[in-house]
């Protein structure tokens, strides 16, 4: 008899591991982003419906938030959630989120346009920052999506999957790293994540990569899967001065006169090194008052006023998670506006994971 329950006991366990095994699942993979194309099925000409298995069913879809963000909760079977949230919509408020590109502290706070302060935290090193329009657009839907995960734990849930497609995978990766952070009274620490992100844009600095990495890496890995010839992924726009780099590096030295050289040697070397830096400079600058400031000011006109903390002086985005790389959709439109998203189509990237992995 205690035979029998001793290996009933190592069979549950077993099945509950495979259901929830850290490594890549193709079939896991194509079962979310078809459960990212929902919103979108059916609506591009030429492109065929996706399946989804018959064990995911959709319980629940949020109302829209300030910046057109929903989320979808979809049960898999007995024992876990799928947690989907959302990618950019035609509304000019959702672009306007993704054109809100320049960086903010990775901790800190904010207040929301419905005056309700936040203290959020994506990242542990002090060095780390995020795109302010992602990390608004997550803390809009923080609460909501924590109540439901709160209902899963009361039900003995625990395991759950994040997914998102283009915006929401950037929202997605975010998400994951502001559940690292929560506290114990707010987010049971016995939850297992594992995220499964397509054609993701940068969310944040190699900083906040890093430290991302951290926690996802091996026991609750971040896939984020992207077809190389998507646009999508290559932005925000990257620029890297040395100003972004750890703090011990030989331009540092260089740019306070530690190098042993003469005097001629050191004023050609640093006039040299001067004209490379100073280009970079002014285009972070640059680029911050365009999609920092600039932007801020065209939101809130239609979500009404918000405080955030001062824009950082970095625009060096860097990806983050476990990159799994697809080659490109070989079909072709003759759609000129479609082209555009041709390689990006959530369909298209459920067709290139069957073919390809």
């Amino acid at each position: 008899m205690r035979t029998k329950i001793l290996l009933s006991l190592l069979l549950y366990v077993a099945i509950s591991y495979a259901q929830f095994n850290p490594a890549f699942n193709k079939q896991e993979a194509k079962n979310l982003v078809a459960i990212c194309n929902y919103w979108i099925n059916g609506k591009v000409k030429g492109v065929d419906s996706t399946y989804i298995d018959s064990e995911y069913k959709l319980l629940y879809e949020s109302k829209p938030f300030k910046m057109d963000n929903v989320w979808q909760l979809w049960q898999k079977a007995d024992d876990a959630i799928v947690i989907n949230l959302r990618g950019t919509t035609r509304k000019s408020i959702s672009w306007y989120e993704n054109f809100h590109s320049a960086m903010i502290p990775a901790e800190g706070s904010m207040v929301l346009p419905d005056s309700q302060k936040v203290n959020y935290k994506y990242a542990d090193d002090k060095r780390a920052s995020v795109h302010v329009g992602w990390a608004m657009g997550v803390q809009f839907m923080l609460s909501d999506i924590l109540k439901h995960i709160k209902e899963a734990n009361d039900k003995g849930i625990y395991n759950i999957y994040l997914t998102g497609h283009s915006q929401g995978g950037a929202l997605t990766h975010l998400l994951r790293a502001a559940l690292q952070y929560l506290p114990d009274e707010q987010l049971s620490s016995k939850n297992n994540f594992k995220v499964y992100s397509f054609a993701a844009p940068k969310p944040g600095n190699r900083f906040f990569a890093y430290d991302y990495a951290s926690y996802t890496s091996l026991k609750n890995p971040s896939y984020t899967i992207i077809n190389n010839s998507d646009w999508v992924p290559q932005v925000p726009f990257s620029i890297q001065s040395t100003d972004n780099m750890v703090e011990v590096n030989p331009f540092y030295a260089l740019e306070n006169n530690e190098f042993e050289m003469s005097f001629i040697k050191r004023l050609v070397v640093k006039h040299i090194y001067n004209s490379l830096k100073k280009p970079l400079v002014k285009s972070q600058k640059r680029f911050k008052k365009t999609l920092g400031t600039n932007v801020k000011t065209q939101i809130e006109k239609s979500v009404g006023r918000f405080e955030i903390p001062e824009y950082v002086d970095d625009f060096a985005y860097f990806p983050v998670g476990v990159q799994v790389i697809l080659q490109p959709w070989k079909g072709e439109t003759d759609d000129e506006m479609l082209k555009i998203f041709w390689q990006h189509l959530p369909a298209h990237y459920y067709y290139l994971i069957e073919e390809q992995l």
